[in-house]
């Protein structure tokens, strides 16, 4: 029987679902076709029936990801004041634990987004695009007069600090990197960039 429409769109975002999952957890150049649609309760078979490549499923799980992170924040965030629900951001995103559901695919691929190809790149862009307007939304919402410069200051900060965690393998000196990240971004909120810095 042919599946309807709706079947067919549930499927793909299972796929997705999946795929963003396993991406996060074990990398991509790691994670083979068969893998994710095993993840995702199928067989290999019926891949190409949805992405025209593992390129193009690699795009749309970033995006998801992001997306997953960003509600996060969102739920975290609701009916706080700016100053707080960046605080909450900052100490979310300095937690990340193994938990992949609240995993950021810059810090975690980002070495292997780097080599990819321009439609994962601009996938990854957006996803970054997005999480730096959030940001921004708090810090202008705090009164800051270059908000932007903050908020790349703040997403750099964090994004770099969480990759670079990950890479140390001793817990030990993940937690002196992150310390570190939060002191910095502490900093940072503390005494803003002047107008026009990072421009």
């Amino acid at each position: 029987m042919k599946k309807s429409r709706a079947d067919t769109a549930e499927t793909r975002k299972r796929i997705i679902a999946a795929a963003s999952t396993v991406f996060l957890a074990q990398g991509l150049a790691g994670t083979g076709i068969a893998e994710i649609m095993a993840a995702a309760g199928m067989t290999p078979g019926g891949f190409y029936r949805h992405f025209d490549s593992k390129e193009h499923l690699i795009a749309e799980a970033n995006s998801a990801a992001s997306e997953r992170l960003l509600a996060l924040f969102e739920a975290a965030t609701r009916g706080k004041a700016p100053g707080e629900a960046l605080a909450t951001i900052v100490a979310m995103y300095l937690d990340q634990s193994e938990e992949v559901s609240a995993l950021c695919s810059l810090a975690c691929l980002g070495s292997e987004l780097r080599h990819s190809d321009s439609e994962i790149k601009a996938a990854a862009m957006r996803g970054h695009e997005r999480m730096l307007a959030f940001v921004a939304g708090q810090t202008r919402q705090m009164g800051v007069a270059d908000h932007q410069s903050l908020a790349n200051a703040v997403v750099s900060t964090l994004v770099g600090a969480v990759t670079i965690a990950r890479l140390a393998g001793d817990p030990a000196r993940a937690k002196v990197i992150l310390d570190n990240a939060r002191t910095v971004v502490g900093g940072l909120i503390q005494r803003p960039p002047a107008p026009g810095a990072g421009h």
